[in-house]
């Protein structure tokens, strides 16, 4: 029986006419001549005879025009007569026609469909199955529109009921396309009813090729779940029966959904057709394209036993035309546990079970038509596509592939390299077998060129193992057991390649050489289409396909419409294509944490195997953690930090030669490691280095003292390292003189000082202004975590290596990422600044121990604040202390002669007085030191006549200048 299209629209057949009414007779007139006649008559009869009894003959007159009226009216009635019973046999005969008509157009649409019972009457069809689309279904018998027509007329009654009769052809089988969809709502028995009458139509129409069938649990269906359609592998589309209130939308694309409920609250959204059944004789549309809401009909219902041998008769014309060697139906789940177990049963039982060849990948990942479902990405690939929208169990299938694999081979044979752009969740479970080696999450624009960079270092790696070993690739016995193959796993490829398009690349060439070298890609994404080039999915030679949204989808991924039909209710169900081979379904297993732990302890133990993408960085790396990132080699005798070089693939110990390098510039921000890189330096080379804190006096200082060593050069002084911290900001907090001076220092040290085996490492925050200069000075340069890709350039970086994000400690050295090395125990770097910063302040005496004269000159800003502050010293040297300016207002008119000062004095005086007595300063000037306390350098000049810079004083610090006898000036604490 052939398959039967959801007919068109009838078309309008041919006019007929309606009989005509009969046209109503004239109504006869006056007969005028023949009553004029008779009196013309006797009247020349009279004129010429001349008798009066021809004068009779007039009164004839009148009669004859009676006779003629009633003559007339006879006529016309025997006319009506007539033509009314011509007319009343051809409406007659016209009803008979339109009956007639009518008739045959019911044979006629009948005939058009495939009815339950014609179906069911029609064993060992021969033309069964011929899948013809669309198809379309019979829900009952009622009135739809019989497109005849009927011309003419004249509104009378029988005319009009006549119309109407011929317009509707009565007992016609209602159809409905079940695309979209079919509810039936009533009593359960009655819907069943229905719903077998659909279900055997449309298994009698498609082919088990062409449909799936997949049944309510529970009794009832026993004789649906009989047909050769159920548990189809990959039907082109499917039809899912559901009752009892499975509120779940309707199904995929192409599929189509049976829903049966007591009410319709009960059915799913989404379905295009709902039909109430009312009685077994009666129901109603609801809702149906091309059908009018209201449509009454008789509903077409099977009994359970007038299905008795329909699935049992379907079998076997499927296994007469070759459809019967679908295996059994897949399951709706299928657990990992369960397929390992059968493997390992079939071993034990001595079942033959094909081992691994050499450089398969082959296992099995679920449950196909015929038993345990298996693929091989080497010989079936090499790579391999996966598509499904979110919730099709695209992660799932990544998981179960993975462990597979690991199930069944050692790390020494595959490894894998898992990439998720869902931050790393998918692979949780997976990510602690031996055999992985690398788990990449959501990647930034730095991350995503280190990706690229170690790709293509994995790549040439391989090509050269290879080379060595003569072998033509990994398959070659000559390179056997050198390279494990390696499987890169990307999930949610296309949000990958939209964020780095660069990407795109680096993944086609894998495509292209991955066979020989033994690289694998398996692209997981939701829609490949217009997202993944021709150039790779050329390559892609396995493609799997999960749930899809619509044909277009599967059709870019399969080239087959059969991903679209799958089951929404049915995550794992996935749709595969090997080349050019016919696609197959199977049910991917499910994978827990327990088969992975299962895999985990049963996986053999060897040595790690080698990883191509190594971990980025890490945030903080410590002397001891550094022999595990760079294992072996002897470590650099300056120390900075780890290197990152993962076009090497490898971390690689970073250290200063300062013989070599020259000076070093460190550039961070606030709390970058600036601090941590002049720490660590300190305590690894503490007999040659010098650690100066950002300090205005200790950095004064110490420039100072180079600067008279390279002046007065020891011969036999060994290299030595000067430990700037924070030069920037000390320069900011000197005054304008001291700043100019310190940097004419610095300048000379970075420029003079190798040919003395001086060098300097200088940390800044930025170098902006005044050092500017600084970068040209020194050869090497470390740039840690700055503000702004502004500072960044301005240190000499490009724009493009700007990293905000950087961690304490991380930062560029020579264009490679560095993590510096964080110095342990008590020498951190906070540490050692304190300690540095407090020997600064034990290594200024106080004026009191400096002064070794009985006498001592004070030039004070505040003469008064200075001659409080030592009275309440109490110094015992110095028992009197004086205030010149409030002595001479004592004493007016009167000076202090110098004979006046004895032993035990201080003479305290600001500028104005002291130049006031200018003789008596010059006289004690010959006996006694000068103390400056609280003045400017101005102060300091006015008084001394010199032009030199006295060393900075920190603001914070109760300092001031002692010029000495001797005409050194040094700086001292004041009480």
């Amino acid at each position: 029986m052939t398959a039967v299209a959801d007919p068109p629209p009838r078309p309008v057949s041919p006019a007929t006419r309606m009989p005509a009414l009969p046209a109503a007779p004239t109504r006869p007139g006056f007969p005028v001549l023949a009553c004029m006649a008779p009196l013309v008559a006797a009247g020349l009869i009279w004129w010429v005879t001349g008798s009066v009894f021809v004068l009779v003959f007039a009164a004839l007159s009148p009669v004859i025009a009676v006779a003629g009226l009633l003559d007339g009216r006879r006529s016309s009635y025997r006319q009506r007569r007539r033509d009314a019973a011509g007319y009343a046999a051809a409406m007659a005969e016209a009803g008979d026609a339109v009956d007639e008509r009518l008739q045959q157009l019911r044979r006629d649409a009948w005939r058009a469909v495939a009815s339950p019972h014609r179906i069911l009457g029609s064993p060992n069809d021969p033309d069964r199955w011929a899948d013809t689309e669309p198809v379309s279904v019979v829900l009952g018998a009622g009135e739809t529109p019989s497109g005849l027509r009927l011309d003419g007329g004249q509104g009378r009654p029988e005319q009009t009921e006549l119309q109407a009769r011929a317009s509707v052809l009565s007992r016609a089988p209602i159809t409905v396309d079940p695309a979209g969809g079919i509810g039936l709502i009533g009593p359960p028995v009655l819907v069943r009813a229905l719903a077998r009458s659909l279900i055997v139509q449309l298994t009698g129409q498609l082919s088990p090729g062409a449909l799936g069938v997949r049944t309510p649990a529970g009794d009832g269906w026993d004789w649906a779940r009989a047909l050769p359609h159920v548990g189809r592998g990959t039907p082109g589309r499917r039809l899912t029966v559901t009752e009892g209130g499975d509120l779940r939308p309707a199904v995929a694309v192409g599929g189509i959904r049976l829903a049966l409920a007591d009410a319709g609250a009960r059915l799913p959204p989404g379905l295009a057709t709902i039909v109430s059944v009312h009685g077994a004789a009666q129901g109603e549309i609801i809702r149906a394209p091309g059908h009018p809401a209201g449509l009454e009909f008789t509903p077409l219902l099977l009994a359970e036993r007038q299905t008795d041998g329909f699935a049992a008769q379907l079998t076997l014309e499927a296994a007469a035309a070759g459809l019967g060697a679908a295996g059994a139906a897949l399951p709706d789940t299928v657990s990992f546990e369960s397929l390992r177990n059968e493997s390992s049963s079939a071993q034990t039982a001595g079942r033959s079970v094909d081992g691994p060849g050499p450089g398969s990948l082959d296992c099995v990942i679920g449950r196909g038509a015929d038993g345990p479902f298996s693929v091989d990405l080497a010989a079936d690939g090499p790579h391999a596509l996966i598509g499904g929208t979110t919730g099709s169990g695209k992660s799932e299938l990544l998981v179960t592939w993975v462990t597979a694999m690991a199930a069944r081979y050692p790390p020494s044979h595959v490894t894998f390299l898992l990439v998720d752009f869902k931050g790393g969740a998918a692979f949780d479970t997976v990510r602690e077998l031996p055999h992985c080696v690398g788990l990449i999450t959501d990647l930034d624009e730095r991350e995503a060129m280190r990706a690229l960079a170690s790709l293509t270092a994995e790549l040439q790696h391989r090509e050269r193992v290879l080379r060595e070993a003569g072998a033509r690739d990994v398959t070659d016995p000559r390179g056997a057991g050198r390279l494990a193959r390696l499987v890169i796993l990307v999930d949610e490829f296309a949000t990958m390649l939209g964020a780095f398009p660069a990407l795109h690349a680096v993944f086609v060439d894998i495509a292209a050489r991955g066979r020989s070298l033994g690289v694998h890609l398996v692209l997981c994404t939701q829609r490949p289409a217009g997202v993944v080039r021709d150039s790779l999915l050329a390559n892609c030679s396995l493609r799997f396909s999960l749930r899809v949204n619509n044909r277009a989808d599967s059709q870019a991924v399969l080239g087959s419409d059969a991903a679209a039909q799958v089951d929404v209710a049915l995550p794992g169900r996935c749709v595969i294509g090997r080349g050019t081979a016919a696609v197959q379904s199977c049910q991917v297993a499910t994978t827990t944490d327990a088969d992975v732990r299962a895999v985990l302890r049963d996986s053999p133990v060897g040595p790690a195997p080698r990883r191509p993408w190594l971990d980025p960085l890490p945030d903080r790396v410590t002397t001891a953690g550094l022999a595990l990132l760079v294992p072996g080699g002897r470590p650099p005798d300056l120390l900075l930090g780890v290197l990152d070089e993962p076009d090497r693939q490898r971390y690689r110990a970073a250290g200063y030669d300062p013989t070599v390098d020259g000076n070093l510039l460190v550039v961070g921000g606030q709390g970058a490691g600036k601090s941590t890189v002049l720490a660590a330096l300190a305590a690894q080379a503490p007999q040659r280095t010098e650690l100066v804190p950002a300090d205005v006096e200790g950095t004064w200082d110490a420039l100072v003292r180079a600067r008279n060593d390279l002046d007065v050069p020891d011969g036999g002084a060994a290299d030595r390292l000067l430990l700037l911290d924070d030069v920037d900001s000390v320069l900011a907090r000197w005054g304008e003189e001291h700043r100019a001076a310190a940097l004419d220092l610095l300048t000379g040290l970075l420029r003079d000082g190798a040919a003395a085996g001086l060098r300097a490492v200088v940390t800044a925050q930025r170098v902006t202004g005044a050092l500017q200069a600084l970068p040209a000075l020194c050869p090497s340069r470390l740039v840690l975590c700055l503000p702004s890709v502004y500072e960044h350039q301005a240190a000499g970086e490009p724009a493009a290596g700007y990293d905000g994000t950087l961690p304490p400690g991380g930062g560029t050295w020579r264009g490679r990422r560095i993590q510096l090395v964080l110095p342990e125990g008590p020498g951190h770097a906070g540490h050692r600044d304190h300690e540095a910063a407090q020997r600064l302040v034990e290594a200024v005496p106080s004026v009191l121990a400096a002064a070794a004269t009985p006498i001592l000159i004070v030039v004070a800003g505040s003469a008064t604040r200075t001659s409080t502050t030592l009275r309440a010293a109490r110094p015992p040297h110095f028992p009197d202390i004086l205030d010149l300016g409030a002595l001479a207002g004592n004493r007016p008119g009167e000076r202090l002669e110098l004979a006046e000062v004895g032993s035990g004095t201080v003479l305290i005086a600001d500028v104005d007085t002291w130049q006031a007595h200018w003789p008596l300063l010059a006289g004690l000037r010959q006996r006694a030191p000068v103390l400056f306390d609280g003045c400017s350098i101005a102060d300091f000049r006015t008084i001394t006549r010199r032009r030199d810079l006295p060393p900075p004083l920190a603001s914070a610090r109760a300092r001031g200048w002692l010029l000495g006898l001797d005409g050194v000036v040094r700086r001292v604490s004041v009480p």
